[in-house]
């Protein structure tokens, strides 16, 4: 079978969200004997090119999208990662959706809802794709939901973590984190990722544990200014600390050496964090609905993320003393393995096959 994948996502020094899923599906792809599978870049992405060789280990082409059928040809499969696939060309297509938060009232600026409502209905209902992956049951729930029609050819493949998050590579951590015990959030600062109920919860753990800082991992997004504004009045404002955007090869060190991962998110398509804080052996308390619980499963707490309180104490009960600890890091452990990249590829070339039937 011959692939075409399309890596635009990866075109940037570090990668987060697609541009993981982009670059680890590529190279996992690539070690199947079943498949011979090229990377494609969006040619108005030309000057980010230099970015690609950090994170495939193969080279990638660069097409036009309104001249696919021309330029892309002598393959059998096409598969958008990011949203977006072309607009026609002598090949079945395989798009991956990663969430619908376009459709969630207040969540996302509204000027980007509505751009990102109507890209998604041109990728769906004009450049019609032979099969939809969704990164969740959640997501492609919520998909089929808005979108009925689409249930037939719509499948939900989970992501996997990259192994290097449960070895110890030895990386210290920035000698401005110190040696402070801290709990860790990572993820953009913006309205749906919930810093303002993090703070809240974390005003409620730091009056127990005085010697705890919140550790937050992550540039700045839709609603920052309200969240930095928060945390500058809070009575536990001198234990938090905006790190700012994280160089990914620093995560893994981040995860390890804290106390608990807090990530009581409002919405997610997946929650990658989730598996990375597991499989680095860090307890996990994340939200109780949609795609984090689904991702969590029974290795993490969950909590109502609209209740502050909740979320404080089911930090306190991942942090006490009573082996809640011990239980939690092994069971994330467990999950984390499970959940493989080379698992997400082999579900993928399912979908590829299903496309070509």
């Amino acid at each position: 079978m011959n692939v075409l994948l399309d890596v635009t996502a990866a075109m940037r020094p570090d990668l987060t969200g697609i541009g993981v899923y982009a670059s680890n599906l590529m190279r996992h792809l690539a070690l199947r004997p079943d498949l011979n599978v090229r990377g494609v870049w969006r040619l108005a992405r030309h000057k980010r090119r230099r970015w690609l060789p950090l994170h495939l280990a193969s080279p990638a082409r660069p097409y036009l999208p309104l001249l696919s059928g021309l330029n892309l040809t002598g393959h059998d499969i096409y598969h958008g990662t990011d949203f977006r696939i072309p607009a026609w060309g002598r090949f079945r297509t395989v798009v991956t959706i990663h969430d619908l938060v376009v459709h969630e009232n207040g969540l996302v600026d509204g000027r980007f809802a509505a751009e990102g409502i109507a890209k998604l209905e041109r990728t769906l209902f004009r450049h019609r794709p032979d099969r939809i992956i969704t990164v969740s049951g959640f997501t492609r729930d919520r998909l089929i939901g808005q979108y009925p029609a689409l249930a037939p050819i719509t499948h939900a493949v989970h992501l996997g973590v990259d192994p290097r998050f449960a070895a110890d590579d030895g990386m210290p951590l920035p000698e401005a984190i110190g040696n402070r015990p801290y709990i860790l959030s990572v993820g953009s600062v913006e309205k749906r990722k919930n810093l303002m109920a993090t703070v809240r919860a974390f005003e409620e753990i730091y009056r127990h544990h005085p010697e705890l800082r919140l550790l937050i991992a992550g540039g700045s997004g839709h609603g920052a200014e309200d969240i930095d504004a928060m945390i500058r009045s809070s009575s536990a404002t001198e234990a938090m600390v905006r790190l700012g955007f994280v160089a990914d090869a620093m995560l893994p060190a981040l995860y390890r050496n804290a106390t608990c991962f807090l990530y009581p998110s409002l919405y997610e398509g997946f929650g990658l964090p989730i598996l990375e804080a597991m499989a680095a052996g860090c307890p996990v308390v994340t939200s109780n609905r949609g795609a984090m619980a689904e991702v969590a499963g029974d290795a993490a707490l969950l909590a109502d993320p609209g209740e502050p309180d909740d979320i404080a104490a089911k930090v306190l009960q991942a942090i006490g003393e009573d082996g809640e600890r011990g239980r939690m890091i092994a069971a994330g452990r467990e999950r984390a393995a499970y959940s493989t990249w080379d698992r997400c590829a082999a579900e993928t070339v399912a979908v590829y096959r299903a496309a070509l039937e």
